[in-house]
């Protein structure tokens, strides 16, 4: 003990190597060295973050692309011979897809697979018999035989808006193409894809779209949609994604200001998802902290006090932790021993508070047996009992069944074989009680040969099965090795809805006493029968 007391250090101790430590070190020089980490570790964070953020939209519109592919596929499959017979057949066919239009914003068609128009949901394409084979999408479809994501293209719409087309193949049972299903995307409209336009990243930076053949699909300048001049510097980098999946680099745009630009393939068609983060705006609060560092590192003095103070916080924090769990005891009522690991004088009055609650606790724990608890059989009280039924009466885990048990002769015990032969009478009858009940049933002595039993959620059938379960613990407790003969009379009744279980103990009991009654009225008739 005189050994830990020379070895250990007090708050004092502490505080005075303290101030020799930060006196004779070089604090501008500590500064300057844990800015620069910070700064690298600072520009890793941006990158990795807006990596992370791109990907995790890259993901979102993965996930949009494959519900509207989906859609459009599972309404391919469901396309029959005569639902293309006739284009207005073709045209109630589409308009019995609500789901499928909702999906896509410009319209649903379906052509042959020479890409004659059938029928569209859009009245200005729609005319049956317009040709579109010359386009990619039917092209592509055809010659695959699957499913096809176009890359954006100018409408033959009145609108005259870039769009991308969605197709899927209708396959006859016989295995031949006989039309293709597309659905339409316009890039002007604010979809799924339009929306990723006005997404933006801190004040300035944005997300733009484009394919792996460097065309736009998405920009917040709407006029660079179908654009294919990308920088060089970006051309490359989006020829590096193809191989990583994805890329996060420094460079400049086309107004020539520093950006950091993340670069994300998608996984359902073959475009990246870009981001562009002006530098200024990202390192911006990194700027902020080194300025407020050195302005704080300058004035010696002031950095001094700052120092201190967050170093007594530091030491002072097991006394908050221990405050804070004594207190967390105090609001909830659930003790847990205090964990202070300071290794000093704190933790010494940890572990002496921990030994006095234990102390404490385990008292408080017998004195509540003790008042819930009968002495001589160790079942619930009639404290206990009346609590638990004032509780269970306006409670909601109804049907309660009520079962109330009277050990019978016991006077006639007590009279002629005395009170401990009528304690051995009780005594068994606790025991059968506890053998016909289980431990979470509320089983009570009540008086001084009355025994009560709650039952949550227990209907009438539930109680007679009680009952039963009782009758025979009390064959066993009168087997061969018994001291005494064990009979009781019992009674039960079955409460089904809220505040009404006072008149259901009374009715319990009186179908006890209604037992004891008919077996008395036996034993008279037995001794009739033997005079």
């Amino acid at each position: 003990m005189p050994r830990n007391r020379i070895t250990r250090l007090s708050l004092k101790s502490k505080i005075a190597f303290f101030m020799l430590a930060l006196i004779v070190a070089c604090v501008p020089l500590a500064a300057h060295v844990m800015l620069s980490l910070f700064q690298g570790e600072f520009a890793r964070t941006v990158q990795t973050q807006q990596q992370t953020l791109v990907a995790l939209i890259a993901g979102e519109l993965d996930d949009k692309i494959r519900v509207a592919q989906g859609a459009l596929i599972d309404a391919a499959n469901s396309v029959s011979a005569d639902d293309i017979a006739t284009p207005g057949k073709a045209l109630r066919f589409l308009q019995r897809l609500p789901g499928l239009n909702s999906h896509f914003d410009n319209g649903t068609f379906l052509f042959t697979p020479n890409g004659d128009l059938i029928a569209g949901t859009d009245p200005t394409t729609a005319r049956a018999g317009n040709s579109f084979g010359d386009r990619e999408y039917i092209r592509a479809t055809k010659t695959s035989g699957a499913p096809h994501i176009s890359p954006p293209f100018v409408s033959r719409q009145a609108h005259h808006h870039p769009i991308i087309m969605f197709t899927a193949p209708v396959i006859a049972p016989n295995g031949t193409l006989i039309a293709i299903l597309c659905g339409s995307f316009d890039l002007m409209k604010d979809n799924f894809l339009g929306s990723l336009a006005a997404t933006k990243i801190g004040q300035t930076g944005f997300f733009y779209l484009f394919t792996t053949d460097r065309q736009m699909i998405m920009h917040p300048d709407r006029q660079r949609i179908l654009d294919t001049t990308l920088l060089q510097g970006y051309r490359n980098f989006a020829a590096q994604v193809d191989a990583r999946g994805r890329l996060t680099v420094r460079m400049a745009n086309r107004q020539g200001v520093p950006v950091i630009s993340t670069f994300v393939r998608l996984l359902t068609v073959d475009w990246i998802l870009a981001a562009d983060f002006p530098v200024k705006e990202a390192y911006a609060p990194l700027r902020t902290a080194e300025r407020s560092a050195w302005l704080s590192i300058i004035p010696g003095g002031f950095f001094l006090v700052i120092a201190m103070w967050l170093f007594m916080r530091h030491l002072t924090l097991p006394i908050v932790q221990l405050k804070e769990q004594i207190r967390e005891t105090e609001e909830t009522g659930v003790y847990r021993n205090v964990l202070i690991k300071s290794g000093d004088e704190i933790a010494d009055v940890a572990e002496a508070f921990n030994s006095l609650m234990n102390r404490l606790h385990e008292k408080e724990d017998k004195l509540y047996h003790l008042s819930t608890h009968d002495a001589m059989t160790g079942l619930y009280n009639r404290l206990f009992f009346e609590a638990e039924l004032e509780r269970l009466n306006w409670g909601r885990t109804y049907p309660v069944s009520i079962v109330m048990v009277d050990v019978d002769n016991l006077k006639r015990v007590n009279d002629t074989l005395g009170h401990a032969a009528g304690d051995t009478l009780i005594a068994a009858a606790a025991r059968a009680l506890r053998e016909a009940f289980r431990t979470e049933d509320v089983v009570a002595r009540i008086g001084g040969d009355e025994f009560a039993i709650l039952l949550e959620l227990a209907n009438e059938g539930a109680a007679a099965a009680a009952l039963a379960r009782i009758r025979e613990a009390v064959v066993r407790c009168n087997g061969p090795e018994s001291e005494s003969f064990l009979s009781l009379s019992l009674g039960a009744a079955t409460a089904t809805v809220v505040n009404t279980l006072y008149e259901t103990w009374k009715l319990a009991d009186q179908r006890m006493y209604e037992e004891k009654g008919r077996r008395k009225g036996r034993r008279r008739d037995d001794v009739g029968r033997d005079e």
